[in-house]
């Protein structure tokens, strides 16, 4: 948070015609068209002003530093104040907190005593501090909260140096761009009507991310450089449905995107008014549809659009950026939280999938493992630290009392290893029992399949188990043998591969024969393209994003399950993705264009081209 921080080198602008028309990509967060006028939102070059002090002026210092955590409070509470019940009330609530974090307090205030620097130093120190260690944070969710920090930083900044944050006020009807938005601005939006967003900072899970999907804005973040390209006042289009902007767009581009826009806001319209009806087939199959969750703040989207609870709950994010470990307390308050809000419909929450991607500092060991992703990870590792799963798992069986509560077991790889999770849970489920404890004794258990060896066991596995849930993000990483984070490798990540899908069949059968329910929670639920293809290899039960349960519910509506399995068996029978893709590619875009065309966040609406030219090209 220096002086220098995020400031745009002036080289980089002057290279810039500002007449020319330019498309610049990103990360389609929240579907949907947006056209309007640039309001261009930059906060970042701050001037954070560096002194040392004697030491008869530090209590001075700090009671400067008190008085702007204290204002900052009554700034957030002010903008609370406005908003509806509900989500983002808790977003604010989530700031309010973190000014009262005492960790981060005493940080500024040893910088204060120890350094004998000013109050505004100090605080910047402190907040770089937190940054820092939010940034080693493989998980995208508190990777991106290092920018929630960033924002605490810069408004108590601005409070000290007497200079109010103040509220954020687009015209009705223009495109937001900025580096990034806080909790605070985006709560504001809810008021503003913008036509859209665009940021260079920010994920699926950031705060700008969630508030657009609530409400509906069109949104892409993760534009590299956006605001050294447009001007207040530039003509800007949001593609929320493929990851586009459009900066000072030619006649011809706007007229072919305003029609887009028309069709797309006719197409929710129409999928809309489907948001309360089941997911059911024109003969009669349900499809139970539930929604992936990260964070709290989703739980009110997924109830808005449509979704029969919670088909994934990450617990994993307990346990991120922290001074210490969950209690068994904030277990069980955390689960009866979301069970509460979910009701009636019932809640899979997935014990702690910590490891690889997502490290929690408490649990590493002093020698960095040479491929994490194959190594201490999720399920193994609760059987390691056995004394955290215990905790988590008691929290949770408490917490079943108070609605339909499932466990879920992470990255099951053999019989032994499933023996042992299920040992656990009866273990915890005894030592409640024994201290009288108040708690739900039949949970259901379940298990994620994302390993081949899973899948090829699953008929042994679904013996022991009330449930199964097919976690393809995982599975096609590692029966492909490829890291699609990898850009070397990821053009090999084929969903449609045939080992996949043979997986997928597979687990459904064993499902059936055991009589227990098997559902999808990877990202091809999600997309629209292949929910005939996953219907008809047997899944009833698919969990994805929540905005993309509309589009899905739609589909399965419009359907019947003759023509779902007759598309499965046909693409089952192909003998590579590339012909499996082009089989579910003319099917689909032949009944449901429109679905293809606006349903699906970030999608293209399919690669037709062959696997030969993939490797060729390497994309």
């Amino acid at each position: 948070m220096g002086a220098s921080s995020g400031q745009i080198p002036g080289a980089e602008s002057q290279c810039i015609n500002r007449d020319a028309p330019l498309q610049r990509e990103g990360d389609a967060v929240s579907p949907g068209v947006g056209i309007g006028k640039a309001y261009v939102l930059d906060r970042r070059n701050l001037h954070v002003p560096h002194r040392h002090v004697d030491k008869n002026e530090v209590e001075a210092e700090e009671r400067r530093f008190r008085a702007a955590l204290r204002q900052a409070q009554e700034q957030l509470e002010a903008v609370k104040s406005k908003l509806p019940h509900g989500e983002h009330r808790q977003i604010m609530k989530a700031q309010q907190m973190m000014l009262r974090d005492p960790h981060l307090i005493l940080r500024t205030v040893h910088f204060l005593r120890e350094e004998l620097i000013n109050a505004e130093w100090a605080i910047s120190n402190a907040i770089d501090e937190f940054c820092e260690m939010l940034e080693k944070a493989s998980s995208e969710v508190f990777y991106e909260r290092r920018s929630d920090f960033w924002f605490m930083g810069e408004r108590i900044l601005r409070n000290l140096g007497g200079k109010n944050p103040g509220e954020i006020n687009p015209p009705e009807g223009s495109i937001v761009v900025a580096h990034d938005l806080s909790p605070a601005d985006t709560a504001q939006l809810r008021r503003q009507r913008v036509a859209g967003i665009a940021t260079e900072e920010g994920g699926q899970t950031s705060h700008s991310a969630i508030v657009a999907r609530a409400y509906e804005i069109p949104a892409v973040v993760g534009v590299d450089g956006i605001i050294s390209q447009v001007e207040t006042g530039d003509t800007v289009i949001v593609d929320g449905i493929r990851g586009l902007v459009l900066i000072r767009p030619r006649a011809d581009e706007l007229e072919v995107y305003r029609e887009e826009a028309d069709q797309y806001q006719a197409f929710e319209t129409k999928i809309n008014k489907q948001r309360a009806l089941p997911a059911t087939s024109c003969d009669g199959l349900h499809v139970q549809l539930r929604a992936n969750l990260a964070v709290d703040e989703d739980i009110e989207g997924a109830r808005v659009h449509g979704a029969e609870g919670v088909g994934l709950y990450r617990t994993e994010f307990l346990f991120l950026n922290r001074d210490g470990l969950p209690s068994e307390e904030e277990h069980y308050r955390t689960a009866k939280g979301v069970l509460q809000r979910c009701a009636p419909h019932p809640v899979v929450m997935r014990t702690f999938d910590l490891g690889s991607d997502k490290r929690c500092r408490f649990l590493e060991r002093d020698e960095p493992e040479a491929n994490p992703a194959m190594g201490m990870r999720s399920l193994r590792l609760a059987l390691r630290e056995r004394h955290l799963f215990l905790t988590q798992l008691r929290g949770l069986l408490r917490a079943a009392l108070h609605g339909p509560l499932r466990i879920m077991l992470p990255l099951v790889s053999s019989v032994a290893e499933l023996d042992a999770g299920l040992a656990a849970v009866a273990e915890a489920r005894q030592q409640l029992e024994d201290e009288g404890m108040a708690h739900e004794p039949d949970v259901p258990v379940g298990i994620m399949i994302e390993v081949p060896s899973a899948a090829l066991t699953a008929d042994v596995l679904a013996q022991r188990v009330d449930f199964m849930s097919i976690g393809t993000n995982d599975l096609i990483q590692y029966t492909l043998a490829i890291d699609r984070e990898n850009d070397e490798v990821n053009y090999l990540y084929e969903p449609l591969h045939p080992a996949i899908l043979r997986m997928i069949r597979m687990v459904c059968d064993a499902g059936k024969s055991a009589n227990i329910p098997v559902s999808i929670c990877g990202e091809m639920a999600s997309d629209p393209r292949y929910t005939w293809l996953l219907v008809g290899l047997g899944l009833s039960e698919m969990s994805m994003h929540p905005a993309a349960i509309p589009v899905v519910k739609s589909i399965i509506r419009a359907s019947s399950q003759e023509e779902m399995k007759a598309l499965a068996k046909q693409v089952l029978a192909s003998n590579s993705g590339a012909e499996g893709r082009r089989i579910v590619m003319n099917s689909m875009r032949g009944r449901f264009p429109e679905h293809l065309q606006h349903g699906a966040v970030g999608q293209h609406g399919g690669d037709e081209e062959s696997e030969d030219t993939c490797v060729k090209t390497g994309r």
